[in-house]
Formats: C-alpha cells, structure tokens, sequence
C-alpha cells in the first residue's frame, strides 16, 4: 500500500512541476464595407481592419498580432490576421502578406 501511495504522490509531484506552456492562438476575420475601389478608400479601410483586430486582440491578451491575408471583393475589404499571446516560431513566416483581389 506505501508503495502504491509513493507511486501517486512521485507522479502527481511530477506533474506539478512540469507544466506545460499552451500558448493561446486565434484567427480573426474582418471585414470593411467599401465604396469604391481607389488606393485612398483601400488604405483606409485597410487601416480600419487593422486597427479593429488589433483591439480585440489585445482585449484577449495577445501580443503578437500578423496579417495572414487579405481580399477584396466587390463591395468588402476582408482582412485574416493571427492573434497569439507567445512569440512566433518562425521570424520571417508572420512578415509575409498574401494579397488576393477578385471581382
């Protein structure tokens, strides 16, 4: 019975003291009406995306926020971000922006 208690308390010591370290990651979609097509509207609605996700997400608590996407559709600019509250393993992965237009 002492062996079976010395068993239980090694491992549940084992499991306090390794703690493992899940980082919380989100994908988060926006979406901006658009007027028309110009470079100006475009930029401010780009912007406005931008400034939106980066609100929420740090109303999350998470820090570390890349452009994963963006598309722009007939009447919407919809703008894919990743939100994450640990660094990203790869420097140069979140830095790259994948821009499609469709009609």
């Amino acid at each position: 019975m002492t062996r079976w208690t010395w068993l239980v308390a090694a491992s549940l010591l084992a499991a306090a003291l390794v703690m493992p370290a899940w980082a919380r990651t989100v994908r988060i979609e926006t979406t901006v009406p658009l007027v028309d097509h110009s470079e100006a509207t475009l930029n401010l609605a780009m912007q406005h995306a931008v400034e939106t996700t980066v609100q929420g997400a740090t109303a999350m608590g998470l820090s570390w926020i890349w452009v994963d996407g963006a598309r722009v559709l007939s009447d919407s600019l919809v703008v894919q971000m990743v939100a994450t509250d640990d660094e990203p393993d790869d420097e140069d992965g979140p830095l790259d922006v994948d821009l499609e237009t469709s009609s």
